[in-house]
């Protein structure tokens, strides 16, 4: 199952409103190798809890810059782990620079994935 899209300011409100731990893709920042390697991982989350924005979607991905700039380092955020509207983990667009997409993926599997699962 692919990753919800947020369109919308709207819809990015909704999805940070939930109660339960989500996974927020955050369209910038991204190199196409590791969107493609990260974005087909993101099918194994459980059901509707991935979304992601894109730059192309304006308000959506406005709205993200606004609720994580609230937070510190999240500037770059690529992958962000949150219960409702608290960060728990991210990636950041410069952390998967350095290391290369196979180990972003990783990082994924090992720190985000298992979390989702689990709760």
């Amino acid at each position: 199952m692919a990753p919800i899209e947020l369109r919308d300011a709207c819809a990015v409100d909704e999805f940070l409103s939930r109660n339960e731990v989500v996974l927020l893709v955050v369209g910038s920042g991204w190199s196409d190798r590791a969107a493609v390697v990260l974005t087909s991982l993101c099918a194994l989350v459980p059901a509707r809890r991935a979304a992601k924005t894109d730059p192309d979607f304006g308000d959506a991905e406005r709205r993200v810059r606004e609720f994580l700039i609230q937070f510190p380092l999240t500037e770059r955020a690529v992958l962000v782990l949150m219960h409702g509207t608290t960060v728990l983990d991210m990636l950041r667009s410069t952390d998967v620079e350095a290391h290369g997409s196979r180990w972003a993926a990783s990082q994924f599997v090992e720190r985000f994935l298992a979390r989702l699962v689990e709760a």
